[in-house]
Order: C-alpha cells, then structure tokens, then sequence
C-alpha cells in the first residue's frame, strides 16, 4: 500500500479524519533562517498525535529530540556547521555540491526513506537532488519553501544554475517550476515578498509560522529613547565588519539597541559604548513588540517575523537571497537599504532618519495589519494531514539512478558567486 498526494485547494474536507496517527520524515539543512519554521511544524505535528521523524545534520540533532521527533543522522552527506567561520568561496562550494545539489543527500534520504516508511516526507525546498528524486519516484512529499516567490532574482538564479546540471525529472526546469511539480508546497513567507502576483494550485502561503508564543513585556533599559534592534543573522556569514561598523554608529546615538550575534560571532568580540547591550542570542518574538527599528542582513526570517510585528528595517544585505529580500522592503515601503559596506557615519544616518520617519513607520503598521504575524501553523499541519489519502495503488515506479548524479560545471561555481557578491545598493 502506498500514498497519493490529494489537491490541496478549496476548503478543508471535513470528512478527512485526523485520528490516523501519520508517520512523517522531514529532511532539511542546517542553514539557520530556514529551521525555525520547519521546527515549528515539527512541534505541531507531534502535539496533534503524529511520529515524526527528521533527516539533517548532527548540530541539530538536540534541537529535533527537544521538539518531540526522531532524529536520524546522514549516513554519508557531509556534515554542515554553520557556526564555523569559511569565506564565501567556501560556502558556496559546500553548499551547491553538499547540500543543494548532492547525491548523498539525496541517497541518505532514499536509504532513510526506506527505512522509516512514512506516510508523507516534507523536503527542504533547497534540496534540489532530494526533491529531484521524489518526485521522480513520485513519492507522497510536500516542500517547504523558505525562500522569496521571485523568479528573476539572485537567489533563484543560483539555485537555476545547479537544476541545469541535473537531468531526470529537474532537466529543462527552473527551481520555481520544480517546486510546481511537486505534490504540495507550503510556503512559510508572506506572498507580498515575492514578485509572482499568481502562484500554481499546489502552493499555499503560511506565513512565517511558529508558535505565539506569549512573552513578558521587554525589561527596557532607557524607556524614555527609541529602541533599535541588530541581527544580522544566528549563523556565520562573514559578517563581522558590518556588525562593527553598526556597532560603532549605534554606539554614539541617543537610543537604546540590543544587538544579537548569533551562534557566528561572540559578543565580547565586539566593541560597544553607550546604551548599547550585545547578547548571543534573544528570541524575536520577545523583543519585536517594543523596538522601533530593526537593523539586519535581510535574511528572510528576520524580515517576516519583522513586517509581521510591524516594524521596519533597515537591511544590510550580505549574500545568499538578501538583496532578493532587501529590495522588496524597499519595494513595499517597509523600509531602506545599505550596502554592508557602509561606513558608520551613513549607518548613524540612516537610523535617526528612519526613527523619525512617521510614514515609513504608518505603511509597516499598516502591512502588519493584513498580515497574520504568527504564520498559520494550524492550517499548515492540516494541509499536511489532508493531502495524505491512502490508497490501493501500484508500488514506486522504475528507479532513475540518474537522478541522482552530482552538478557539475563552472556555470554552477560561477552563478553562486555572483549570488554571493550580487551588487550592493548605493548608501
């Protein structure tokens, strides 16, 4: 007996059950900005009765036993540390041959697949070899997408670059067509942060989803000055010069900030004066409601959690998908941007003017307004649960080995360092 993935549009139909406990395998990489939502879910799916089972790598083998699931450790993948320092050069190549486009992922998944029988896998939309061979064996998955619905940016243009190599079910596609042939995509982003005004029938937009979570009011230092947040992401992305030079300016200004380095970066590795406090690690949620202004990579969680509390952002942008992101801020008018090259006196400008930017302020209330900043975690475990429909059909199909082959080409390296050093904006 095997799966087939029901259409997901429409309501709900109330004569699917959820008493049946499903097992689920869920395969994703530790890249920072993309676990929080797909931890999330995990949470979800075990809080409502279901065995949930995750493939990744070991850094986050705590942090899945401490959401209720299963851990299982890739037998062969190498393994990923995104708190170790690496220049650009050398996360591309580790990215696009380990963990994006990597056969061993995709084989670890197969093996682990095969092991645990689940009744639906839920795949890290940036596995493309892993998506590939699903949908090749056409198994019963979904994808998590964490990454902005625009087609003509940087980011989507890396991971275009890796499907090119690839032959089987991704030959002649892109990563969006790729993600519209899979059985269901759930979408943990506000659609207004993509350029798509239409996306296919199998993708559902759930917001930035997690848990809302109720936090005690923020124990403010200096009530009487605005409030700045810093975060430029909880992983290693070489971006200590920034975080200095935003330092040294917020350093001289009469304003409260908080500054999060991450798992990247020690605090005391930086220098600070003023009303400044520099801590590791501080959940968003529990700061968000009382901060004027937030200062970042633009990676893509932090500006979800921030639109949808309602505070604008003045984004850095370093790589990967953040000039993707930073330039639909500024698209929807939810905030500005600078190069992460910036000097401290244009990143001290910058911040005062946006403090007293009462229509910028007015046009990020008025997103938050419309949007549901928690995500909606409730319908994503039950888009999940609905497409699940068990059926009498014929076992997987012919295997194509071929699917699994690893990307190749200069195309590839040089695509991800023009996604990597994309041009900055002007200060």
């Amino acid at each position: 007996m095997t799966h087939e993935i029901a259409p997901a549009d429409g309501e709900f139909d109330p004569t699917v059950k959820r008493s049946r406990k499903l097992r689920v395998l869920m395969a994703h990489w530790d890249g920072s900005g993309n676990t929080p939502p797909q931890r999330a879910l995990a949470r979800e799916l075990n809080r409502r009765g279901h065995e949930v089972h995750v493939l990744s790598h070991d850094t986050l083998a705590e942090a899945v036993v401490a959401d209720g699931g299963r851990f299982h450790a890739l037998p062969s993948a190498p393994q990923w540390n995104p708190a170790q320092p690496r220049t650009n050069e050398e996360e591309g190549a580790f990215v696009v041959q380990n963990v994006v486009g990597s056969s061993a992922f995709a084989a670890d998944f197969l093996a682990v697949r095969d092991a645990v029988r689940p009744d639906i896998c839920l795949i890290d939309a940036m596995l493309i070899s892993t998506l590939n061979v699903a949908i090749e064996r056409r198994l019963p998955f979904a994808a998590i997408n964490h990454i902005a619905w625009i087609r003509e940016g940087a980011c989507a243009g890396f991971l275009n670059s890796i499907i090119a190599t690839l032959p089987g079910a991704a030959a002649g596609s892109t990563f969006f067509d790729l993600l519209e042939r899979a059985p269901l995509v759930l979408a943990t982003s506000y659609p207004e942060f993509g350029t798509q005004p239409k996306t296919a029938s199998n993708t559902h937009f759930v917001g930035p989803i997690r848990e809302p979570v109720a936090h005690d009011p923020w124990q403010r230092r200096s009530p009487d000055r605005p409030f700045v947040l810093v975060s430029l992401s909880t992983m290693f992305q070489g971006q200590e010069s920034t975080l200095r030079n935003i330092c040294e300016a917020v350093s001289a200004l009469p304003i409260e900030v908080l500054v999060t380095t991450g798992r990247g970066i020690a605090p005391n590795a930086l220098s600070v004066s003023g009303d400044v406090d520099v801590r590791s690690f501080v959940p968003h949620d529990a700061v968000l409601p009382s901060v004027d202004l937030v200062v970042t990579h633009a990676g893509f969680g932090t500006l979800m959690y921030s639109a949808g509390a309602g505070k604008p952002t003045l984004c850095l942008p370093n790589g990967r998908d953040q000039n993707d992101n930073a330039a639909r801020v500024e698209a929807l008018g939810l905030g500005r941007t600078l190069s992460p090259d910036a000097p401290p006196a244009a990143i001290s400008s910058a911040v005062m003017n946006m403090l007293g930017d009462e229509a910028l302020r007015a046009a990020s209330r008025s997103f938050a307004s419309g949007v549901s900043r928690f995500g909606e975690l409730t319908r994503a475990a039950e888009l999940i649960e609905r497409a699940v429909v068990v059926e009498s059909l014929p076992q997987d199909g012919d295997i194509n080995t071929s699917a699994v082959i690893e990307p190749t080409g200069p195309d590839v390296k040089l695509q991800y360092r023009c996604f990597q050093s994309a041009l900055q904006p002007e200060n």
